[in-house]
């Protein structure tokens, strides 16, 4: 249902909110049930009929890689439904995603459908002409297959017009795999993964012991900045930080306390899993794809991925025999929850495209209940679409990871939701580099000893920053403050919902 509330929700936004979606999800599973969706209830809009006439050619490019079997599919059977549009899909790892559509827009070539940059907000996507309201071509009977807060104001919606809609439904992505033979084959219980940071640590450190070169505790993609700030800010989040992805403060101490225990706590356990060797060697050079498939051949026993890895395992290493589990927490205790954001913005249609029907027909096509089914059945991803996953999922540690999520995270508050004329700070706001994963990737690499002043100098640039980009909001006209940013009522331990936006009002 569509909110009617102003929600925004900036899960990508500005430069200060890097999630870099790693590699989007995509299973393998029953592609013979993928079958030609049938366009979803709609009527009365631009879009009802398929094109006749001349032939046309869509381009479409984003990062989906484990999508690939479904997305082929999918394509097949549209292009044979609708035998007048031919679709030039484009797959690209997320760099060079991020490197290839500004260069492809400033020329005027951009695909006609393509996703927002994870460096960048819907505002500054539309305010660079980038994208077209899509409300001329999707109907309130589409949108209203979609579960509550996909179209809020400042995520998906500005000034009242649909710009994108969300790939996925928000859930952690930093919950970590485990391979449950090599638990065994170093005397650990599958059974009982471990809990704490000292538990995990030595848990890695006897599966590298029993691997004897040919496996390791764990494998990132450690090529990827953005897997390693989600690890830090997610996991310390845990430890109580109050950090997360769609603020540049803590919810718990209201300031940029990236050198918090909570932090440096995270920063330490992964830097003595790098002193005991447990990590593989190739992490470093690796992309979180890459990782993924090593880790499907048994080489090591931990990985932190999302939901989207376990249909890829499933249809690429079907013998691999592997557990989910909360991430791990201090020793001295659990003092917060994964942060749960609101969902975020992900393919919009391009402002210059010359097939806007053609491309709204795509979207209807991809967001039907019956594709949608195909890639939560193939444990791809958590759809957005109402009852889907209900309905479809059947993969026992999909299923598993869903139970997890709901146990570990909490929704957090957005700023932009309480006042969506912060999108002008999020426009101002300077990204500080190095940034938290590029710190975490320095200890894991070697070349960080000690996080503590690296983490410290961070902080401060971070609240200055935040401060200029307030500061500059301000001049422009935009009534915003750095309360803004504070939320007297939230609590660790419960979900953020929208009578709290109300009350604190």
């Amino acid at each position: 249902m569509v909110q009617k509330r102003k929600y925004s929700a900036i899960l990508i936004g500005s430069a200060l909110i890097v999630q870099i979606i790693t590699a989007c999800s995509a299973s393998p599973a029953n592609t013979a049930s993928t079958g030609t969706p049938a366009a979803t209830g709609t009527s009365g809009n631009k879009a009802d009929a398929a094109p006749t006439g001349e032939k046309v050619t869509l381009r479409v490019m984003d990062w989906a890689d484990s999508e690939k079997p479904y997305r082929e599919k999918f394509i097949k059977d549209f292009e044979a439904k609708y035998p007048n549009i031919k679709i030039e899909y484009t797959l690209m790892s997320v760099d060079q995603f991020q490197n290839t559509i500004t260069t492809a827009i400033k020329s005027g070539d951009a695909p006609d459908l393509f996703p927002i940059p994870g460096n960048m907000s819907l505002s500054m996507a539309v305010k660079g002409e980038w994208y077209q309201p899509l409300d001329a071509y999707l109907d309130d009977a589409f949108k209203n297959q979609f579960i509550d807060g996909v179209f809020v104001e400042g995520s998906t919606v500005l000034n009242g017009k649909v710009y994108s809609i969300p790939a996925l439904s928000s859930v952690p992505s930093t919950l970590v795999y485990y391979n449950k033979q090599l638990f065994r084959d170093a005397g650990l219980n599958p059974d009982n993964p471990p809990k704490t940071y000292t538990e995990f640590r030595e848990a890695a450190k006897k599966i590298t012991e029993a691997g004897k070169g040919k496996a390791y505790g764990i494998i990132e993609g450690g090529k990827q900045i953005g897997r390693w700030k989600l690890a830090a800010m997610d996991w310390s989040a845990l430890g109580g930080s109050g950090l997360n992805q769609q603020s540049p403060i803590s919810l718990a101490t209201h300031d940029a306390n990236y050198d918090s225990k909570a932090v440096v706590d995270v920063m330490n356990l992964f830097k003595g899993m790098k002193d005991d060797g447990s990590f593989h060697p190739k992490t470093m050079s690796i992309s979180a794809p890459e990782a993924r498939a090593l880790f499907g051949e048994g080489q090591a026993g931990f990985i932190l991925q999302g939901e989207w890895s376990i249909g890829v395992w499933k249809r690429d290493n079907p013998n691999l025999d592997f557990g989910v589990m909360m991430p791990p927490v201090p020793d001295d205790g659990q003092k917060g929850y994964l942060p749960k954001s609101t969902i975020g913005a992900w393919i919009g249609m391009s402002k210059t495209s010359k097939h806007p029907k053609e491309a709204a027909l795509y979207l209807k096509e991809y967001f039907s209940k019956e594709y949608q089914s195909v890639l939560v059945k193939a444990g791809d991803r958590f759809s957005i679409l109402k009852d889907v996953n209900e309905s479809s999922s059947e993969i026992p540690q999909f299923k598993q990871y869903y139970d997890i999520v709901q146990k570990s995270s909490r929704l957090i508050p957005n700023p932009q939701i309480r006042n969506p004329e912060l999108t002008s700070v999020y426009g101002n706001y300077k990204d500080v580099q190095p940034g938290v994963g590029d710190i975490l990737q320095g200890v894991v690499s070697g070349a960080i000893k000690d996080p503590t002043a690296p983490l410290k100098q961070y902080s401060d640039l971070v609240n200055k920053a935040l401060d200029t980009a307030i500061a500059k909001a301000k001049s422009e006209g935009a009534k915003v403050d750095k309360n803004d940013f504070v939320f007297s009522n939230w609590s660790q331990d419960k979900n953020y919902i929208e009578q709290d936006y109300k009350s604190i009002k």
